[in-house]
């Protein structure tokens, strides 16, 4: 990397490994539904109990990437509290001299289907983070694990997901 200035703080670089746990809420039939709608899902599979019933899942379930695409749980912020680009304003979990935000990638494991009613915690965990030269300067990734557990502390879904900052 040459003689660069690094753009990650040694704060951030003591993050990798740490894990937060946070309650996310219950998933209602009617959230996994608007969420189906939203994305063009059509399966019955997310509609029709019977139908439902009589695959392997016996019962109606969440669309499969609806965990990792849901940014804010709950209610959300009010107005003020939302940046330019209608995202949720977060604390910084680091300080990284860093002025853009970009998303660079999932990989997504599903393990057992989200019901209807699954109370549901995710546990984040920073797998990495490293410095790369980019055509218009440096780049910092930053590589997050979240896992998703139901209330029985189930595993449903492991997100892997990459983050480009500039």
């Amino acid at each position: 990397m040459g003689s660069e200035e690094s753009l990650i703080s040694e704060e951030a670089k003591a993050a990798i490994g740490k894990e937060t746990k946070r309650y996310l809420g219950e998933v209602s039939l009617q959230d996994l539904q608007r969420y189906a709608v939203t994305v063009g899902e059509t399966n019955p599979l997310y509609f029709d109990e019977e139908y439902a019933r009589k695959t392997p899942y016996k019962g109606i379930i969440a669309p499969p990437n609806m965990l990792s695409a849901i940014i804010c749980w709950g209610a959300g912020p009010v107005e003020e509290e939302l940046n330019p680009d209608g995202t949720e304003k977060r604390e910084e979990r680091f300080p990284l001299k860093v002025k853009r935000v970009m998303g660079g990638g999932q990989d997504l494991e599903f393990i057992r289907p989200v019901r209807p009613g699954d109370r549901l915690t995710v546990t984040t965990k920073l797998k990495d983070i490293y410095q790369r030269e980019g055509r218009t300067g440096p780049l910092v990734f930053t590589v997050t694990e979240n896992l998703f557990t139901n209330q029985r502390d189930e595993p449903v879904l492991r997100c892997t997901q990459t983050v480009i900052l500039r």
